[in-house]
């Protein structure tokens, strides 16, 4: 059920994905749900591919990717492309995520006769909910969204860290997994500066016209629930939805290598399920 591609984005860049779609003869083309990864995260981290299936069970599309400049390499396990990592923006995971739409909506994706490019849900996990956001609140044919444990702000830096950011050139960052240093450049934050308005998470969903579901676990020990609480504040009355995961965690129990679904997880996966079902 899954089938591999790969893909170039406007600038050149690598996008690599896999497509989880049922085998039907006769069938309707199925509604998409494309999964946006996190921060330190990649396409088949954890439970990345689980959702996938069970997306794909459900008789949707599913379609997970690799940010283009997310680090991790060609073995699609491990962050050997640090030098992508440190100069990895927003607006760079953006036009990645426009350029996976685009081969979706003019047929470039596996499968993509038997995808309905008009039924488009957009599933973004942590910073991977930025993303979702800014690109699919005015994408054509994307019809709801759904944040998984979703950051309110991009701006996550305290001002002395910028300060010794700039100071220094770059700014170490731990992969608590790995124990790797993946150093960020300079550039990274004087792009957040630069594009602050366009970066605006709240604003974009204070300005949703599409259906906006907001999970987040209430033991989220990475992105706080608040964030959870204020991206569904922040959303126009009738559009949102907020589904509380009692015990979840950011990852709602996952680990990696990926040991089976936690009942949060699973908790997870039935109200996105029950969300989609009536949205697409």
């Amino acid at each position: 059920m899954s089938t591999p591609f790969a893909l170039h984005n406007p600038s050149g860049d690598l996008i690599r994905g896999d497509i989880h779609l049922l085998e039907k003869e006769n069938a309707t083309p199925a509604p998409v749900v494309v999964i946006c990864h996190g921060f330190k995260g990649f396409k088949d981290w954890g439970f990345f591919p689980y959702l996938a299936q069970r997306l794909a069970e459900a008789e949707f599309g599913a379609v997970r990717f690799n940010f283009s400049h997310n680090g991790v390499g060609e073995d699609l396990q491990n962050f050997t492309e640090l030098d992508k990592f440190a100069v990895n923006t927003i607006g760079k995971e953006m036009e990645d995520l426009e350029s996976v739409l685009d081969a979706l909506r003019v047929g470039r994706l596996p499968g993509s006769d038997r995808m309905d490019a008009s039924r488009i849900a957009l599933l973004g996990h942590s910073r991977g909910v930025a993303t979702a956001i800014l690109v699919g609140s005015g994408y054509p044919g994307v019809r709801t969204l759904i944040a998984w444990a979703g950051i309110s702000s991009v701006d996550r830096y305290p001002a002395p860290v910028k300060e010794g950011w700039r100071n220094v050139g770059k700014l170490p960052i731990i992969n608590a997994r790995t124990g790797q240093e993946m150093p960020l450049a300079v550039s990274v934050l004087e792009d957040l500066e630069i594009n602050r308005e366009k970066y605006d998470i709240l604003k974009a969903v204070a300005g949703l016209e599409i259906p906006f579901l907001v999970v987040h676990g209430d033991e989220d020990e990475t992105v706080p629930l608040s964030e959870g609480s204020l991206l569904h504040d922040s959303t126009p009355r009738g559009l949102r939805g907020l589904q509380l995961i009692p015990g979840g965690g950011h990852a709602f129990g996952a680990v990696h290598p990926f040991a089976g679904p936690t009942p949060e997880l699973k908790e997870a996966v039935r109200v996105t399920l029950e969300w989609l079902s009536t949205r697409l």
